[in-house]
């Protein structure tokens, strides 16, 4: 049994460890999920999370989506893992090996870059992915992460 100088020690470091991760975020530029122009429409973070864990597996018009990922080690990845799933990547490497395991289920695809990322999705309609800056007219960003509040955007000619 822990006593209870032990006990707000452990709370300090939680404390402490909170307060850092949350000014680590604080700083980093927002998280943009992507679509291709003719899907423009806005998305929210449960939809987003139900294609990523291939709960929700097609479009409104019948047709399958596609998510991609970034990298395992892209901070892009981390951060939107945290902001989707509450959950680190390395974590949600542990729920898809589970996934594969119990049910010969794989995980999104994997792109390297956001590059990669951009192009993909610019020639794939199924596609759905997330970048750090758009800046390409080829997509369009369909949900915002990383404000105070996930904000929707528009696409191309909205």
């Amino acid at each position: 049994m822990l006593g209870k100088r032990s006990m707000i020690v452990r709370a300090l470091v939680l404390a402490a460890v909170l307060m850092r991760s949350s000014q680590l975020w604080a700083g980093e530029s927002p998280v943009h999920v992507i679509v291709h122009p003719t899907r423009a429409s806005s998305l929210t973070v449960g939809e987003v999370r139900a294609i990523f864990l291939k709960q929700r597996l097609f479009w409104s018009d019948g047709q399958p989506i596609v998510p991609v990922n970034r990298a395992a080690d892209s901070e892009v990845r981390e951060r939107f893992s945290q902001l989707v799933f509450g959950r680190s990547s390395r974590q949600m490497a542990t729920y898809w090996n589970r996934r594969y395991f119990d049910a010969g289920e794989f995980p999104p695809a994997t792109l390297a870059s956001e590059e990669a990322v951009l192009r993909y999705v610019a020639v794939n309609a199924n596609a759905i992915g997330y970048v750090a800056q758009t800046g390409n007219g080829d997509v369009a960003a369909v949900l915002l992460l990383g404000d105070s509040e996930p904000t929707r955007t528009r696409g191309p000619g909205d």
